[in-house]
């Protein structure tokens, strides 16, 4: 162990940059250097994954006597990407396979006992699922009547009275018995260890004699998207997960893929960290939220060029109703919070519902809802005389275990610590909004997830080009590896409104010589109309994060601010 000073000359990284590493317990220039430049082959064996040999011998079963195999994903982005991960590996291979969905506004979440009985009617003899299945009881009872063999792929928390549902195989690292220590992945991520198991499976069986071993390297794109999607903590086999799929993203060979960034105006330009969870990701997920997940599996897993751009393109229009929608509730949302808070309610959780909102983004809106009130959220649709939710945590207050406490006011629910979702009747709306604040009360939040947790002190001079691509290979960032958080003290420049909600300004250094500038970004800041962006003459202290603006092929200083205070303060220590 060094001090800042000597690891930053042993690395040739900045001071700023190692002081940010060391607050995420990398203490020595290897440790450093091993997380700057992560190991593909320092990931944990797949064959740690509890069931995974039995799974594996099924599939190959299924390979010899060419058996259907139906792989059926979850609607969202985790889901739509390992059904299609699961796609091209199953193609590759030889297996004889189709991929299905459940519809979010027929269906529902998950496996249902009628997409078990479809599967039965049309020849399925093994069932693989992709981010569901855990909680499906019902679904694998029935499955095994029908003779049909299921192997459930998910990454969610177990029913803890129920245990596993009777399943040929379950891979999911939350079992108690599972020694993996792959907790943290995403639904794609356990989907790629059961593809890179398989293909050991098949070089011992000689699937590849005749035919090229795939490469599985190349499906890292999806994983990356899926990972920085799912809220998963981006650390251990995570991180080296998002670093090499980025790479992978930028070249990738899918067609759809390769559409998809065209879509989002990212085709030619260096995809960053943030456009993961900020561009691709809404895209995606506005396939199942506004219309059917299909659109976008078929986009991720298709090998033509020209449906791939006519898919994309689609998806692009879904995204902007989607956005329009998100930001029409939205309004209506936050009036109503301030409204409850101004008279008492919402102490620790908040609950809104609402028959005229859409399902479909209330997810979105539910973020929108931590990120401003700073309490876990609860966004709910009715439609038909039934109620759907979204489920997210501020400050890593655990929402699952707060729908547990109130599942006697639930009809269903199913999820993980960071975000989940529910059901329930109209008439036990106020049953659950007491039963979730309560669940809450006594739950300390975790400091390593809130969204203000300053580094240091940044002063604007310091945030170059070299010093924020430095502090961009720490990403991509999420719970378990948040944003690096600097202040710096400025005055404002100018400023103007965008789209009526976000506030662009221009910050003066407050103690150079040089009195420099950089461009800061306030998103939703114009919203409340007591900030204090108009003072141009006072230092304020602006909390943000520094990031690359990439347009038009220049590269740029940003500051990102997520808060303020009049004063600079006295300490910066995270502890």
């Amino acid at each position: 162990m060094g001090s800042i000073r000597e690891l930053s000359v042993q690395t040739g990284l900045h001071e700023l940059t190692v002081r940010t590493c060391w607050m995420r317990g990398l203490e020595s220039a290897e440790a450093i250097q091993d997380f700057l430049n992560p190991r593909i082959e320092a990931m944990t064996s797949p064959w740690l994954i509890r069931d995974m040999r039995i799974a594996i011998d099924r599939l190959g079963v299924a390979w010899s006597a060419q058996q259907r195999v139906r792989i059926y994903g979850d609607y969202d982005v985790d889901g739509t990407t390992g059904a299609a991960l699961l796609s091209w590996v199953f193609r590759d291979f030889g297996l004889v396979f189709d991929a299905r969905q459940p519809d979010r506004f027929k269906d529902g979440y998950g496996l249902g006992v009628g997409a078990v009985e479809e599967a039965a009617r049309e020849g399925v003899q093994l069932l693989v699922t992709v981010d569901c299945g855990i909680t499906s009881f019902d679904a694998a009872t029935r499955a095994r009547e029908l003779g049909i063999e299921l192997i459930i792929v998910d990454h969610h928390q177990l029913d803890p009275k129920r245990g596993l549902p009777d399943a040929h195989a379950v891979l999911n690292p939350q079992r108690p018995d599972c020694d993996s220590g792959l907790r943290q992945l995403c639904g794609c991520g356990l989907a790629f260890y059961l593809a890179v198991a398989l293909r050991a499976y098949g070089r011992e069986q000689g699937w590849f004699k005749d035919r090229a071993e795939p490469n599985l390297k190349q499906h890292l794109d999806l994983v990356v998207m899926a990972t920085a999607a799912d809220m998963v903590p981006l650390t251990g086999d995570n991180h080296i997960l998002v670093r090499h799929g980025l790479e992978v993203l930028k070249r990738s060979k899918k067609p759809g893929v390769r559409a998809l960034l065209a879509a989002a105006g990212l085709a030619s330009k260096e995809i960053s960290p943030g456009h993961l969870g900020f561009v691709l990701g809404p895209r995606i997920n506005a396939s199942g939220r506004m219309h059917s997940a299909s659109l976008a599996l078929e986009l991720l897993t298709t090998e033509d060029d020209s449906r791939a751009t006519e898919l994309a393109l689609e998806l692009e229009k879904l995204n902007q109703e989607r956005a329009d929608l998100q930001n029409a509730i939205w309004d209506e949302v936050r009036v109503r919070v301030e409204t409850g808070l101004a008279e008492g309610k919402f102490k620790y959780g908040i609950v809104v519902a609402d028959a005229a909102w859409h399902e479909g983004v209330v997810g979105i809106v539910a973020s929108r809802v931590t990120e401003t009130f700073r309490r876990p959220a609860a966004v709910i649709a009715f439609r038909e005389g039934h109620g759907k939710g979204s489920v997210r945590s501020y400050g890593g207050k655990d929402v699952l275990n707060a729908l547990r406490a109130s599942s006697e006011t639930l009809l269903g629910f199913g999820g993980h610590k960071y975000a989940a979702g529910l059901s329930l009747k109209p008439e036990n709306l106020d049953l659950f909004a007491d039963a979730f604040d309560q669940a809450l009360s006594g739950v300390a939040e975790d400091k390593d997830t809130l969204p203000i947790y300053v580094e240091g002190q940044v002063a604007v001079e310091d945030l170059t080009v070299s010093l924020l691509q430095e502090l961009e290979r720490l990403g991509p960032f999420g719970p378990g590896n948040p944003e690096p958080v600097f202040v710096c003290g400025a005055s404002v420049h100018d400023h103007r409104v965008l789209k009526g909600r976000h506030l662009k300004l221009n910050l003066r250094s407050s103690g150079s010589a040089s009195r420099s500038l950089i461009e800061a970004i306030w998103f939703h800041a114009a919203e409340d109309d007591t900030l204090p962006f108009t003072g141009a003459a006072e230092v304020t202290a602006w909390a943000g994060v520094p990031e690359l603006n990439r347009f038009r092929g220049r590269i740029t200083p940003s500051f990102r601010i997520k808060d303020w205070k009049a004063e600079i303060p006295e300490s910066f220590d995270r502890q």
